[in-house]
């Protein structure tokens, strides 16, 4: 079984490094590549993740055309969609993997850490998680793209990835269609460290409730409420 993680990025100079040496440095042997899709940066990012990463694929692209981009040019039985500010736990790959031994389970995501170490951002990352759980449980959201997703090869290209109209909210849009012919898994011991830097710059309850909007809009209309999202850095 062979991980391909696809990391999206435009401008991530400020975090590209850490995330792609939290996926070099993991302790397992099962084999991964690293693919980042970058969507024309103007900083450093590809200088810095050149050297860190196995293919680089420059093209302009939103979020969901880079995950795309990215998935096509894997080669790993596992997909992990991996946001570019996050960490990951050094036995992440060995936890996952472990799920995955379930037939019945087509993708597996998980909790958060905040990396700021803000009061606000510790309640936020608290809440999230709660209301993770809660809708798992419910049926309601299957899959978070707060940090990771990680997903069987064949049932991606089986739903058609993701919907490329969509530039927010194309992680839930999945996880919806994906929880129709597979298990999707929230892994409580496979959290991941992930920055909240767009809450903590223009303010949590702002960002709550564009949140907010943007799934409702989804829910009753299925398609973006923000034509183009936000770039925060």
């Amino acid at each position: 079984m062979k991980f391909s993680f696809i990391i999206t990025t435009k401008n991530e100079e400020k975090h590209i490094r850490n995330t792609c040496l939290s996926i070099r440095i993991q302790d397992s042997r099962i084999p991964k590549e690293i693919i980042l899709v970058d969507a024309c940066s103007n900083d450093a990012t590809v200088e810095i993740a050149k050297p860190l990463v196995d293919k680089l694929i420059i093209k302009e692209s939103n979020i969901s055309q880079g995950k795309n981009i990215g998935a096509k040019a894997s080669q790993g039985e596992i997909l992990v969609f991996v946001n570019a500010d996050v960490i990951l736990d050094k036995n992440w790959i060995d936890k996952v993997s472990a799920y995955f031994k379930d037939k019945s389970i087509g993708a597996v995501h998980g909790f958060i850490e905040p990396m700021e170490n803000s009061l606000r951002a510790r309640i936020f990352a608290i809440i999230w998680n709660l209301f993770i759980l809660f809708s798992s449980k419910i049926k309601k959201v299957h899959t978070s793209g707060e940090t990771t997703l990680a997903v069987r090869r064949e049932l991606f290209f089986k739903i058609n990835g993701f919907r490329e109209d969509l530039t927010a909210f194309e992680d839930i849009d999945f996880g919806l269609r994906l929880s129709k012919i597979a298990k999707i898994k929230l892994a409580r011991d496979c959290k991941t460290i992930a920055s909240l830097r767009r809450f903590e710059k223009e303010g949590y309850l702002r960002w709550s409730i564009i949140w907010i909007l943007i799934g409702l809009y989804y829910f009753l209309r299925k398609k973006n409420f923000l034509e183009k999202y936000p770039i925060v850095r």
